[in-house]
Order: C-alpha cells, then structure tokens, then sequence
C-alpha cells in the first residue's frame, strides 16, 4: 500500500485552503510545507524526490530537508507496534485509536489530534466507521465521522494512516509519524452539549512536522518496547496500549477558524490503543514531557479497569508507569519481564521493573506511586475547577457502542514527579528526580462511574503473568510464519 498518490493533493488542497483563509483574515504570516511520501518501501528517497519537484531549484528546500531528518529521527526510535493491527477480510470486532499531544508550554496550551477506526470488516456493525477529532489550542473541538471504512488505509508495519472523506477533506499521519496534516469541517455540536458555549469548532486544518526523540524504551539504538511485552501480540490483554513517541518535538501550525497558531520546537507526544470490543470500564491518565528545568523528561501514567478476553465476565485493575530521563528509561508494570537489551552508552540506571501500580484518583486529584526491586516513582497531579477541561469521544466499553463522550482531561494540569534508586532492603539510597514540576501536564479520567475517588491497585499475578518474562521474539517468530501463513501479526 501507499500513500503516495495522494500526498501531494493533500498538500495542495491544504495549501491552497488555509493561504486562502489566511487571506481573507489578513494574517501576516504563512508556511507551506512539504509533506513526505510514505509507503511500506523505503520512503528518505521519495521524501526527497517530492521535495525536489516542488521546489523551483534542484536544492531541496529546508523544509523539505526537515521533513527526511523528521522521518529518519522516528525510524530509530520507532517501536512495537506502531502499524495497524487489523487483519483484512478477517470477520472480528476491532477497533484502533492514534492519539497525538503538541504542548505549547509558553502560552499554557495544547493541540491534541485523535483518530479512530471501527470494525472495518463487519458490514452490519452499528459502530462501523473512521474518523478524527481535534482539540485545538484555544479550546475549540471538532469531530468527524465517517461510515465507509473503505476511506481509511493505513500501514500495517508503519505509523501511517489517512482518511479522505467524500467531500474532499482528509487527515494524514505519514514518514513514521513525523508529518500530519489535514483539513475537516463541521456543521457544530449540539448547544446543550460538553461543547457548547462556542466551543466547537467549524474548520480547523494543520501542517506539523514531529522529530521523535524517545520512542518506549529510550533514544536511538535503544531497544523499543511494549509495555506488556510479547503478549502484547496476542489478543489476551486488550485493548492493548503502546506508547509511540514519549518524547518529540514539533514545529508547524493549526489553524481553527481562520486563528492560525504556529509553533516551533514544541514538545509532541503519541500512543496509540487496539483491540476487539473497546476501552476499558473506567480509566484514568497523566502524561507530561514539558517540564520546565527538565527538557529531557517525560512521564506517562494509566490505570484502568478491563475485561479479561480469556476469562468471560472477568474484570482486573490494570497499570503502568514510564518514565523517560534522557537516555535512562524506567517502566513499572505489575508483571516481571526480561530485560531490555540497551548499548553500553545507555546508561546503569535503564530499568523494567516489575512492581504493583496504585493510585488514588478523582477529578482535580491524581496520586499514583510504584515501587518495584531497585526503583520507586512517585506522581501528584491536581488540577482546579478554573482550570479549563475538555470533553472528548473515547471507544465505549461494549461491542454495540462506538465513540461516546466518556473522557475528561485538561491539558494545564500540575504534576510533580520523584523518582528514587533503592537498596536491597527498599531503602531510598539515591534521589534521581526530586519533584520536577510542570504546569502543563494532560490530566484526564474516562469511563465511570466515577463516584468519589477510585483507590485501587495493579498487583502482580498470575497466571498468564509469568508468561510475560518469556524470551520471546514476536518478530521472529512472524518472520518464520510467513511464508506458510502470511502476514499474522500485522501492526507489529
């Protein structure tokens, strides 16, 4: 599959659209940008070729040469999971959401670009269908659907996906996740709505090139990971999650109604979640990588209650904590699991630590703590009434609903994180971060109900757990299987 062919349409639908309503609104300033060619085959050269053709010289523009260094910056830290896990022509309930954060830490603000699809391949589905939704910088919300799933492609070993709807718009993740760019309408939201009182948005379009720092796991030539390991290929512990990028930067510009807001260098953000039936029952979040004396760190937490697939009418409490600090990486998952294979450069205090995750959470309080055998993390975040929140769609917890306003988050959330080294009694021996503070943090809780504070615990269990620490090479394996049985772990 590839992208190809419609890339250059894209951009020039979005150039000519946005540098039209930019005209109109008299605005000073305006960018065009180049977007890079993706397809499964190696996509530096084509990038480099619809740079070339574009530009009036045979030197390739700067942004051009951006958008190839972008795509090269995510290939070495790309990890598991980044393609697209469905199985084509497979009748099966199936979902799939990309999530991408850009924080503007000088102005206190946050763009957020969402995308889903749903059960692409059972025709009488009730949530059959594919489409975006966009929390802009000022506040604005817009959402945009689409019953014919046929209008979405994406990669399955590579994060890139697109949606062209029939009228023409389109978003589009391509290079790896290094470029996005699109252009949706809306007709608005209901006014008695989480999205009235002017907050929704009628047009919003974006041009963003991301340069991936830190995938799940560390740097480049750091081995990436998932946070469940090799199970995390089997459809036993769903939906799945799986970080992509914890840590980027992004240089660009969204415009939402004709208010273009441009960005340089931002800090950027994704993760992405797969799966049969839906999100969990009820789920909490905190995730920040704009610390202000700590430009290198990044932090993501989540807690949730799910159903057990192997074991009908089972639920469990589920966790985990990453912990991004240069090129040291720190994850806490209730379950033991090899360690990564990391360079010699790495750094001692790179770790997969095997610890129960608990929290105490309600709105405006988020207290979550792990200790495992060598490492403990500590996180606090609040957040105030007066701090503005915004609703969003999340998948809902059944195979009949789709996408439902079940989220609350705010992206101006304090946190404050600690993080410590342990001797071989658990005594705290060294301090690694002492209460590094951000005033950006994305704050959020879904599902529900949410009556009082959710006090719970991710233990280590069995028996699938065990099972987890197994010296298993998914990639391998798929490798051997293929020519017998095709692709079976598409996404991986």
């Amino acid at each position: 599959m590839s992208f190809a062919r419609t890339a250059a349409a894209h951009d020039a639908a979005t150039r000519t659209s946005t540098s039209n309503t930019h005209a109109r609104r008299h605005h000073a300033r305006s960018r065009a940008y180049t977007r890079a060619a993706a397809s499964d085959a190696p996509r530096a050269a084509a990038a480099a070729a619809a740079a070339s053709a574009a530009s009036p010289s045979s030197t390739p523009s700067r942004s051009a040469r951006d958008a190839v260094a972008a795509e090269a910056a995510a290939r070495a830290v790309k990890t598991p999971h980044s393609g697209y896990h469905r199985q084509p022509n497979v009748e099966r309930a199936f979902f799939e959401g990309w999530y991408f954060r850009i924080t503007l830490p000088a102005e206190r603000q946050s763009a957020s670009l969402i995308y889903h699809v749903y059960d692409p391949d059972v025709a009488r589905s009730a949530r059959r269908g594919a489409g975006a939704q966009v929390c802009a910088p000022n506040g604005k919300y817009l959402y945009k659907t689409t019953t014919d799933t046929d209008a979405f492609e994406a990669a399955p070993h590579a994060l890139e996906l697109q949606l062209t709807y029939d009228d023409g718009e389109f978003f589009s993740v391509n290079g790896e996740g290094s470029r996005h760019a699109g252009r949706l309408t809306s007709a608005g939201e209901a006014a008695d709505g989480p999205w009235g009182r002017g907050l929704d948005a009628r047009e919003v379009s974006w041009d963003i090139t991301v340069t991936p720092l830190r995938g799940w796991g560390g740097g480049a030539n750091a081995k990436q990971v998932s946070p469940a390991g090799w199970m995390t290929a089997l459809p036993v512990f769903e939906p799945h999650w799986q970080v992509t990028m914890a840590h980027g930067l992004a240089t660009g510009w969204i415009e939402t109604d004709g208010e273009r807001v441009e960005f340089n260098d931002c800090p950027a953000y994704s993760e992405k979640n797969w799966g049969g039936a839906g999100f969990p029952l009820k789920w909490w979040w905190v995730q920040c990588n704009s610390f202000t004396d700590f430009p290198d760190l990044s932090v993501t937490a989540t807690g949730g209650n799910r159903g057990v697939v192997v074991v009908p009418n089972m639920r469990e409490d589920v966790g985990a904590v990453g912990v991004h600090f240069g090129d040291r990486f720190f994850q806490f998952v209730p379950a033991r699991q090899g360690a990564p294979e990391l360079p010699t450069s790495y750094g001692s205090e790179a770790a997969i630590e095997a610890s129960a995750v608990r929290w105490d959470v309600a709105w405006g309080s988020w207290t979550i703590s792990a200790i495992g055998d060598r490492y403990e993390v500590s996180i606090q975040g609040t957040c105030t009434d007066d701090d503005k929140s915004t609703v969003i769609r999340a998948p809902t917890d059944t195979l009949d609903g789709g996408m439902a306003p079940l989220c609350r988050e705010t992206f101006t959330g304090v946190v404050s994180l600690s993080l410590w080294r342990l001797d071989a009694s658990g005594a705290r021996v060294e301090t690694i971060i002492d209460a590094a503070q951000s005033t950006t943090a994305c704050l959020e809780i879904g599902g529900g109900p949410w009556r009082g504070n959710w006090k719970s615990a991710a233990e280590i269990r069995g028996p699938l757990t065990p099972l987890m620490s197994l010296p298993i090479d998914v990639r391998a394996v798929a490798d051997f299987l293929k020519p017998a049985f095709g692709d079976v772990f598409p996404g991986f």
